[in-house]
């Protein structure tokens, strides 16, 4: 090797590992899961790290038998750009600026890709081509263009034109939880071993950070979780109706609140027991969290009553989900095994702008039509109506 062809050698690696010490500090400065995987990403993908075009992270689940889609940023085909960078670019966002732009965003990073990537899984067996042998023999690999088919055994992540693309192990404190897919989907720029090299340094850096922030973000979540239905506590559900108040007042759309509670629960409970109505409140749960949307927040307000948050939803719209929500309860509990006899709730819907401006009367108005739910019979759902509260047309 030359002198010459030495020394542009080593200005690289001095490049790239400062690069990767940025790197480093700056996915250390957060300890939320979310953020962590966004600033690795961003870092693969910005102009200023790594630049590829497109990054792609997959978790092992709990059971460590399927790799899980879990976040993106990059386009869904060729001609797109990734629409995070636009503004990054435009703006002259340094690595540091990173996160402001993540929050201005509202942590909606390349929604379309997202949507696409997190429904993913691929279980985790050596039929099942480069991701999953990355995690089975915690290896990298770059596969080129003729491979592609063969490794890419997932519909989805085909359909995403990879003409070329490399896959590393995210390696925790004791096994592989993840991996991390990248391409160059816009600019076919072939990637090298020299590239592989790179991404393996930074993800070893970012195997560890993200673990940790992994158990940290658990641990918070857990600590806003109710114990017996694992749905929110009342702490995080005011919090959580503060913040979507904020998001319907900036976007000038609607938000819907719910309130519902278990008719007759006392009798149930000095009938069957207290166990029972643990089993009872379980099984109301778990119905509640299938009757409505992901993007829906529900939470257990106390007690047998339950509230949830519905984000960019008229009042005829969330009477409609409430009725749903009633009837699916009525229904299973008349085929559940746990419940000792048939359940029902009765349901107050308030909205806001409609009937509420502030959180305590928008919980204040719901209140009130469920109260008018009992009084009418129960077993039904009454949306707050500021003359008199009257049932919505259903």
């Amino acid at each position: 090797m030359d002198l010459h062809r030495l020394q542009e050698e080593l200005r690289r690696t001095r490049r790239d590992l400062l690069l990767l010490y940025e790197i480093g500090n700056l996915i250390r400065s957060t300890l939320l899961f979310d953020e962590v995987l966004y600033l690795v990403l961003s870092a693969v993908t910005s102009h200023q790290g790594l630049g590829f075009n497109r990054a792609i992270v997959f978790m092992v689940d709990d059971g460590g038998t399927q790799l899980e889609g879990c976040m993106a940023i990059g386009p869904t085909h060729p001609e797109a750009s990734p629409s995070v960078w636009k503004a990054i670019e435009e703006n002259k966002i340094t690595l540091e600026g990173l996160l402001d732009v993540y929050h201005k965003s509202n942590k909606r990073i390349d929604p379309e890709l997202n949507r696409l990537i997190q429904p993913i899984r691929i279980p985790i067996e050596r039929a099942f081509g480069a991701l999953a042998s990355a995690v089975i023999h915690d290896r990298p690999a770059l596969v080129h263009t003729a491979d592609v088919n063969h490794e890419l055994t997932d519909l989805k992540l085909r359909s995403l034109g990879i003409s070329q693309f490399m896959v590393v192990p995210l390696r925790g404190k004791d096994r592989v939880i993840g991996v991390l897919m990248v391409d160059n989907v816009t600019t076919r720029k072939e990637m090298k071993d020299a590239d592989l090299e790179r991404l393996v340094m930074l993800a070893n850096h970012a195997g560890l950070a993200i673990e940790n922030a992994k158990t940290y973000t658990n641990a918070v979540v857990s600590s806003q979780q109710d114990s017996l239905t694992k749905l929110w506590n009342h702490g995080h559900f005011q919090r959580m109706l503060t913040d979507a108040m904020g998001e319907a007042r900036r976007s000038e759309e609607a938000l819907s609140l719910i309130v519902f509670d278990v008719d007759d629960f006392k009798s149930y409970n000095d009938t069957y027991g207290h166990p029972a109505g643990d089993q009872a409140l379980e099984e109301i749960a778990r119905i509640a969290k299938s009757a409505l949307r992901r993007s829906d927040n529900l939470a257990r307000y106390g007690g047998e009553e339950f509230a949830a948050v519905l984000p960019g939803t008229t009042k005829a719209e969330a009477v409609k989900m409430a009725e749903r929500l009633r009837s699916m309860i009525w229904q299973n509990s008349e085929r559940s095994n746990t419940a000792r006899r048939r359940l029902s709730v009765s349901i107050g819907v308030s909205t806001y702008p409609d009937d509420a401006e502030d959180k305590d009367k928008l919980i204040f108005c719901a209140d009130g039509a469920l109260y008018e739910a009992k009084r009418q019979g129960k077993n039904q759902v009454r949306a707050y109506l500021r003359a008199a509260a009257q049932p919505l047309h259903e």
